[in-house]
């Protein structure tokens, strides 16, 4: 029995022993179990918290950065009106320089100009940034273009902004944005990406790129055509409850030490409490840190910050925006009613009328004037942004500037464009005036050489003007002995005069131009009638004309050419056009001529005589023949006219009518009036040498040859015997002006000795008041009203009215052409008795004259 109880004694306690040890298990079973779960309950409160956190922070990082690229798009703006508002780069340059110092996350401004270099600010940065794969010049939008990296290893964006042909472009760091935001401390737990617009998928610009995105708290933004992300990964909790190896340490601890599990415990969540709340710590300081940095960039910007409750109604504003309101001191709450009152009045009304709910979760921007309490008017912009705070209630986060400083320059910079462009407008008529003048002959008004030019250019289509097309050259004949006799005064009244009237013939289609001092043109299309043009002019010239109160004739010699089946150039019309003219002339002028074939073989002929004529004068063939004057009662030689004769080599001998015009053409008359005057001088020493008795002796002096001012000094002192020699004026110099140059010259003259003898009376300029300012001492009736006095009696009425006007003036009168010996009774008949022609005797040089003169009676 004592075995047995010995035996049940130890099974009993077997037992105990059991069910110890089951209950011990139980206990520390279940306090595992508890201890387990209460760890996992507190690891999954401690990750919920630090996600909360992390959340916070993020939500800051986020608004911060839009913040930022808000404040580069603005001043991409600004500096887009600089450059469009500037008069010159300085402006924008100031522009650019504010910028930078304001935004340093910028790296540098790039300026692209249509046809110019790039222009870089800061020019340091120059070479580092031209050497980026800058964007195409084709998008000119303001977009954000990249992600690109950046001369010193970061990455960086390019923001371009259009300004009309030129374009702007921001160069973001990207380092510097995250020093900015407060996110460079964070790198390790932070991944920062950016996805443009038309990219496959976001690049990760900056921080770990090897984050879960299971793991990690998300935010992101569209900001331009730019989606960024930011990442966070909250703190890890290695050393947390949840540190399966620390668990089963844990375990093995309550085995041992049951009663210190407890207080073990309570240690632990004590550290992971110290750990969590030193590394809110530090977030704290990384908040604060960013904080700092966004008050330096808004302080810098004159930006302040200001947040609304859409319930409450309250606001809070930073202490920038008291300064912009001018109310430092007075605390950062206030009410939208308070906000209201330093509204300009004529913008109260408009901001009456906006309620903050109607703008629901958007945005809005405003800009609006306000009264400070000083009395100060102020511009503000304004923008804001909806969102949540943790506790759901909805608000306004925002900003203001003052832009007054921008609205006064811009003031200043429309009131500079306004200016511009009144001087633009200035330049502009001068401009247009001055192509007016060039194009425009001043004395006439009518088209000049230039602008006749480009109308025959304009005319022609592939280097050939059309068939019909006409070209017509008007010249005014005399006009250089008008223009040298009468005064160029009287010259110019004589062009507008002639302007005037072809202006008034023209056709509706008709273009006039003046190319040269008395040569006009005249540019007509096939349509118009160019003979009856040139009749026109004929007539309108063939009556003698009324110029500043003096009556004169001006005559117009014509050339015309016309294009015909054969293609013809502008040049080649021009050149026959002149070829006409020249015939014109040629055939003594006041005559129209159309150009024909046999045209240019006389031209060249033509030519030819002036080649000659030059030639000749300096071989000597210019020499004088001599024609006597009669008393046709007597035949007593009563005078001697020298005369012009040129011994051609091939031609023979010339009369001057078949040089003369060329002659004068080439101003070569003085020349051979100086030759004409030497040989009579030649014949004069002559006779006094051979002891001849000589009349007077006559040579005909052109109006060059009167403009010489040499020829005074050389009659001089010539020491001609008074009264034998006589100076025939040629009829065709006008005298009728009485400060006439060239009646001075003649005054001149006549007090060395010399007659004065007027020449060819009745075929040119002559006129009765011209003959009483000249008073020359002989009157010389042309041979072609001499001619017709035979088969004519009106003929004759003239020739006895003008040696009467002569009488009355006590004018001695002698009759040229005399051919007959009718004409010499005629003359005669009416007391005209000095006479000269054939009939009498032909002209003979110097050896027969003086012959002739030794044996005529005295």
């Amino acid at each position: 029995m004592e075995t047995l109880n010995d035996v049940r004694n130890a099974r009993d306690h077997s037992r105990t022993i059991r069910l110890l040890t089951i209950l011990t298990i139980l206990f520390f079973g279940t306090l595992a179990i508890g201890t387990y779960a209460g760890g996992i309950f507190l690891r999954e409160s401690i990750k919920e918290e630090r996600r909360i956190l992390a959340e916070g922070r993020l939500s800051t990082f986020g608004k911060a950065l839009r913040t930022i690229f808000e404040v580069s798009i603005q001043g991409g703006e600004t500096l887009s009106a600089a450059l469009a508002d500037g008069t010159d780069m300085s402006h924008f340059e100031r522009a650019t320089a504010a910028y930078l110092a304001t935004a340093p996350w910028t790296q540098a401004v790039i300026l692209q100009r249509p046809g110019q270099p790039p222009l870089v600010l800061p020019q340091s940065a120059r070479q580092a940034v031209l050497s980026l794969p800058l964007p195409p010049k084709g998008n000119t939008g303001q977009q954000f273009f990249g992600p690109y990296t950046l001369p010193d290893g970061q990455k960086g964006l390019i923001y371009r902004i259009g300004a009309d042909n030129d374009v702007i472009e921001l160069v973001i760091g990207f380092r510097s944005v995250l020093e900015a935001v407060g996110l460079l401390e964070l790198a390790k737990s932070t991944l920062f990406s950016v996805e443009i617009d038309g990219m496959d998928k976001a690049e990760a610009i900056a921080g770990n790129a090897n984050l879960n995105a299971a793991d990690t708290v998300n935010f992101s933004t569209q900001i331009g055509n730019a989606k960024w992300t930011i990442r966070i990964l909250p703190d890890p909790l290695d050393e947390g409850p949840n540190n399966w190896s620390r668990i089963f340490l844990m375990i093995a601890g309550i085995v041992v030490l049951a009663f210190l599990t407890p207080f073990l415990a309570l240690i632990i969540l004590l550290r992971a409490r110290l750990r969590d709340n030193r590394h809110i710590q530090q977030s704290m300081m990384a908040i604060d840190n960013l904080s700092r940095h966004l008050d330096v960039a808004l302080n810098a910007s004159n930006i302040g910050l200001w947040e609304h409750d859409l319930d409450s109604g309250e606001q809070i504003w930073d202490d920038q925006i008291l300064k912009i309101y001018g109310i430092e001191g007075w605390g950062n709450f206030h009410t939208f009613e308070e906000w209201r009152s330093f509204l300009h009045p004529d913008d109260r009304a408009r901001m009456k009328r906006f309620s903050w709910k109607d703008t629901g979760d958007t945005g809005f921007r405003q800009e609006y004037r306000i009264i400070t309490p000083d009395g100060v008017e102020k511009s503000i912009r304004s923008a804001g942004n909806a969102f949540r705070d943790a506790d759901g209630r909805r608000k306004y986060v925002g900003v203001n500037w003052d832009v007054s400083a921008d609205k006064e320059q811009q003031k200043a910079l429309t009131e500079a464009k306004a200016r511009a462009e009144a001087q633009n407008a200035e330049l502009e008529n001068a401009r247009l005036q001055m192509e007016k003048f060039a194009l425009e002959d001043p004395l006439t008004g009518v088209a000049n050489r230039r602008h006749f030019e480009k109308k025959l250019e304009a005319a022609q289509t592939g280097g050939t003007l059309r068939e019909g097309t006409k070209l017509v050259l008007i010249d005014l004949d005399g006009f250089k002995t008008l223009n040298d006799t009468m005064g160029h005064v009287f010259g110019d009244d004589v062009l507008r005069f002639a302007a005037n009237i072809f202006t008034e013939k023209l056709g509706p289609d008709d273009f006039l131009a003046r190319t040269g001092g008395d040569e006009f043109v005249v540019l007509m299309p096939p349509q118009s009638d160019v003979d009856a043009f040139a009749d026109s002019l004929a007539n309108a010239f063939a009556k003698t004309v009324e110029i500043d109160g003096r009556a004169c004739r001006v005559g117009i010699s014509i050339g015309i050419a016309v294009v015909d089946a054969e293609p013809v150039s502008a040049s080649d019309l021009l050149v026959k056009a002149d070829l006409a003219l020249y015939d014109a002339k040629n055939r003594g002028r006041g005559r129209t001529v159309h150009y024909t074939h046999d045209l240019m073989a006389q031209t060249f002929e033509l030519k030819r005589l002036e080649d000659d004529l030059q030639e000749g004068l300096e071989r000597g063939e210019i020499t004088a023949f001599y024609q006597p004057i009669f008393d046709s009662r007597t035949f007593e030689v009563v005078g001697v006219e020298a005369l012009a004769r040129w011994r051609h080599p091939q031609r023979g001998l010339m009369e001057p009518k078949m040089f003369i015009d060329v002659a004068e053409k080439l101003s070569l008359l003085h020349r051979i009036d100086e030759i004409v005057f030497a040989k009579t001088l030649d014949v004069l020493g002559r006779c006094e040498a051979e002891g001849i008795a000589l009349p007077t002796l006559s040579v005909n002096v052109s109006a060059q040859r009167l403009q010489d001012p040499s020829l005074l000094q050389q009659l001089k002192a010539v020491k001609l015997p008074p009264g034998k020699f006589h100076f025939e004026l040629l009829e065709s110099i006008p005298f009728d002006d009485s400060d006439n140059a060239l009646l001075k010259v003649v005054n001149e003259i006549r007090k060395t000795g010399i007659g004065i003898d007027l020449d060819d009376f009745g075929s040119g300029y002559a006129s009765l008041v011209g003959l009483t300012q000249v008073r020359p001492d002989r009157l010389k009736i042309a041979g072609q009203l001499i001619e017709p006095i035979v088969r004519s009696p009106e003929s004759l009425v003239i020739v006895e009215t003008i040696a009467k006007i002569a009488e009355s003036f006590e004018i001695e009168v002698i009759c040229e052409g005399v051919l007959s010996a009718q004409h010499r009774d005629k003359l005669d008949a009416i007391g005209c008795h000095f006479q000269q022609g054939y009939f009498f005797c032909r002209p003979m040089d110097e050896a027969q004259i003086v012959r002739y003169l030794a044996r005529c009676p005295r």
